[in-house]
């Protein structure tokens, strides 16, 4: 099922599973209340192990999603999402990265109904976390300590959220004694600090200036991708607990590292790029600093494999009958958009291994002769990740002039959708005797 998802990510799954008797074995597997995802997950996870054997630093990237089911009213248990009118789940994954952007697979995924009665209810403060949809932060912080605790003893492993992960909980936490993994999480509140009875902002913007960093800003809705410059300022501090923080859960305060990054000079009518990140690892020096930056810009891979899912995978298009059946299948799209951002990273992070590790051989073969219109075309010697990603490319419409940079994960998923019929005309091809002409 899985082989047949990769190869057509869109397709319904009649088409994908090749017709009614695939479609039934597969309707058949996704109503089978045997079939737990947690299983399908923990079967990627132990791929996922394997690609981290050797990191230095993996950063254990999560965020939030809505997946909207709405036009399909006829599934059961699903729940509202931001309103009434619309309804499906959501969905909080934690994704492994390396700090040059290279996403190595999911090892923990959250999904979650909400309750119809309890919509538009003002929740009172103090809960317990168990009570709160914040728990899911928590839960992406002991999948980053199981990871920290199976891989390497030299390896690093930072849990990274975004402001919506900025609870107090999460900072105590990821501060007990005797944990391996660490955080860095973007500062949603201008919190207390102990220090001169002040606040976080005013606490770093007193710092003089580390120095200067060139990052890369992502494209956006009617924006371009842009280069800028950010400066850097950095401070240990105490965060005190918030007003409404329980006396029974500690009054003590937690220290972690603020790194304020921002951009001075932002283009006119913009505004400017302001990162205020917490984090536990120990930063000594701007160099640090600045390693702690670029591990926050990393998050973006979340939003791009998010991206892939919706648009490339089309989760929210399927048509199954109970929310059951689409988190087991939603766990195969998972999978599936995973691998397809993958392979478009990689082929730039390691662009001179031979595309043997990624590619059968049958396949890069196929892949030449189709492109280029002739037998002739095939290397004699294995190729590169670079050179087969770039003619995979060329299939999803990548003209790959000089200009044009690396093929996007969306062109490259485009030609992965064309590779399986190519391959498999290549296969039946190469079994045909040899003919006079």
């Amino acid at each position: 099922m899985l082989a047949s998802f990769m190869a057509t990510p869109q397709a319904s799954i009649p088409r994908a599973c090749g017709g009614w008797a695939g479609a039934k074995a597969a309707y058949h597997f996704l109503d089978n209340p045997k079939v737990d995802e947690s299983i399908l997950y923990e079967r990627h996870r132990k791929s996922v192990l394997r690609r981290c054997a050797g990191e230095k630093v993996l950063l254990a990237v999560s965020d939030t999603t809505e997946l909207d089911y709405t036009r399909h009213p006829e599934t059961d248990g699903l729940g509202p999402l931001s309103d009434l009118v619309h309804h499906g789940m959501l969905l909080h994954p934690t994704l492994v990265v390396t700090p040059e952007r290279v996403p190595l697979g999911v090892i923990d995924v959250h999904t979650w109904v909400r309750d119809v009665d309890d919509h538009g209810k003002k929740k009172a403060k103090g809960r317990d976390v168990s009570e709160k949809e914040s728990r899911k932060w928590l839960q992406s912080l002991e999948a980053a300590e199981r990871l920290a605790q199976e891989v390497d003893e030299d390896t690093q492993v930072i849990a990274v959220f975004d402001r919506e992960g900025d609870t107090f909980d999460v900072l105590t936490t990821a501060r007990l004694e005797g944990r391996k993994s660490h955080v860095l999480v973007r500062a949603r509140t201008d919190r207390r600090v102990a220090e001169a009875e002040g606040k976080v902002w005013a606490q770093l913007e007193s710092q003089p200036e580390a120095g200067r960093m060139g990052i890369q800003v992502p494209k956006k809705l009617h924006e371009k991708p842009r280069k800028t410059e950010l400066s850097v300022r950095y401070a240990r501090v105490k965060i005190l607990p918030p007003g409404h923080w329980p006396k029974s859960e500690g009054w003590e305060p937690v220290e972690v590292t603020a790194v304020l990054a921002r951009e001075e000079n932002p283009p006119k009518g913009k505004v400017g790029i302001e990162w205020m990140l917490l984090t536990t690892v120990e930063v000594e020096s701007a160099e640090d600093a600045w390693e702690i930056v670029n591990a926050y810009g990393c998050r973006w891979q979340i939003e791009i494999l998010f991206k892939v899912l919706k648009t490339g995978c089309e989760a929210e298009e399927r048509q199954l009958e109970t929310a059951e059946r689409l988190k087991r299948c939603l766990a195969l799209d998972m999978i599936v958009a995973w691998r397809i951002l993958y392979l478009a990273m990689v082929g730039r992070d390691t662009p001179e291994l031979p595309c043997t590790v990624v590619f059968e051989e049958y396949e890069w073969k196929a892949l030449y002769v189709f492109v280029n219109k002739s037998r002739d075309a095939v290397p004699k010697e294995v190729p590169t990740l670079r050179e087969v990603t770039r003619t995979l490319g060329r299939l999803g419409g990548h003209l790959g002039r000089k200009g044009d940079g690396e093929p996007g994960v969306l062109t490259m998923w485009r030609g992965l959708q064309r590779l399986p019929d190519i391959s498999d005309m290549w296969m039946v091809y190469e079994a045909l005797p040899a003919t006079e002409t």
